[in-house]
């Protein structure tokens, strides 16, 4: 890249509104220059701007830091060109300087409805009534984190170099991208995750109320489940307990778009389950004598998940429990 091109690109990581793609490009330069590779020979034009834009930072550190005018000599040819092969690295280093300076920032819903906020990489956070969140203007190159107070739902935007790391409590959701929600649980001292999208780690935090920042955390992740769509953990906050779960209503994959109508003649009961599984992402075991020979005739179209297993249970004299996240089918058999 040229280094007209790297400033632009800077610009608009620094705002925010660079693509997962141009992300990565700014990433992968900056190691570049950092191992030590040969950069674009700059031109006058650039080697002067370049210098006067280190100046003014040493200015400003001049006054900052009594006694430095002593300590620098006049410049050189030498010390230019010195300036030119490192002037990328500086130019970096105040964009996130300045950017480290702005601090966090702390949004809260005060209204009656959910808030959408979108964050610097594109994801998009819909806070419930009450609820807050807090996170950097510009995440860091490694990780994504925010802190979260009462109920959200995340569509995080995927970036396999970075994972997302939201903090709620003594609870930590870590996703690459995908969508969930975050709430409390039905009784106090709770917490709720819900997949609908994607896979998602939940894990206990082992280092809640230390003054460590999180993203300095060498060991901040304890015990954990990993969640796929419909899928749901409950967190108990007093035995540190976490137990997995079907959520309330299960919801179509969302990789499916619109399926065709579920209209069954005659189909063979194993295979009406196995459609099931693939429209939900749920695992449903089927059991009994000869099951094989059941057979299943019905419009399952427009229908929740449970409402579906009811019609094909009793038309087959059978039953089905939720045991964490499957579903165990029982039918007595067809002959």
């Amino acid at each position: 890249m040229s280094y007209d091109e790297i400033e632009n690109l800077l610009l608009k990581y620094r705002e925010g509104k660079c693509t997962p793609a141009e992300r990565e490009r700014i990433h992968a330069w900056y190691d570049q220059v950092q191992s030590g590779a040969p950069q674009p020979e700059l031109s006058d034009s650039e080697k002067s701007v370049l210098k006067a834009r280190m100046w003014r930072a040493i200015q400003h550190e001049r006054k900052t830091a009594g006694g430095i005018r002593a300590f620098l000599p006049r410049l050189s040819p030498v010390v230019v060109r010195m300036f030119a092969s490192v002037a990328a690295v500086l130019i970096v280093s105040l964009w996130l300087l300045e950017a480290n300076r702005e601090g966090p920032v702390s949004t809260t819903n005060n209204t009656t409805r959910p808030m959408l906020v979108k964050l610097g990489d594109s994801s998009e956070v819909t806070l419930a009534p009450g609820a807050g969140i807090t996170y950097a203007r510009q995440f860091s190159a490694s990780k994504r984190e925010v802190q979260l107070k009462g109920d959200a739902f995340f569509n995080i935007t995927k970036d396999s170099l970075r994972p997302f790391f939201v903090y709620s409590g003594k609870l930590v959701t870590r996703v690459l991208g995908t969508s969930f929600s975050v709430k409390e649980g039905k009784k106090e001292r709770q917490m709720q995750v819900e997949v609908v999208s994607g896979k998602v780690s939940v894990f206990e935090n082992e280092n809640i109320g230390t003054r460590e920042p999180a993203s300095q955390m060498k060991h901040p992740l304890r015990k954990g489940v990993i969640l796929t769509p419909n899928q749901r953990v409950t967190y108990f906050e007093e035995s540190g307990h976490l137990t997995t779960s079907l959520v309330d209503k299960p919801a179509l994959l969302s990789t499916h778009g619109e399926l065709p109508p579920a209209i069954f003649k005659n189909m063979v009961l194993p295979e009406v389950i196995q459609w099931l599984e693939d429209a939900y992402g749920v695992d449903i075991v089927v059991s009994g004598e000869a099951v094989s020979e059941c057979r299943f005739t019905g419009d399952l179209t427009n229908m929740s998940l449970f409402d579906q297993l009811d019609l094909i249970c009793q038309s087959n004299d059978g039953s089905y429990q939720i045991q964490g996240t499957r579903i165990l089918v029982s039918a007595p058999g067809c002959k």
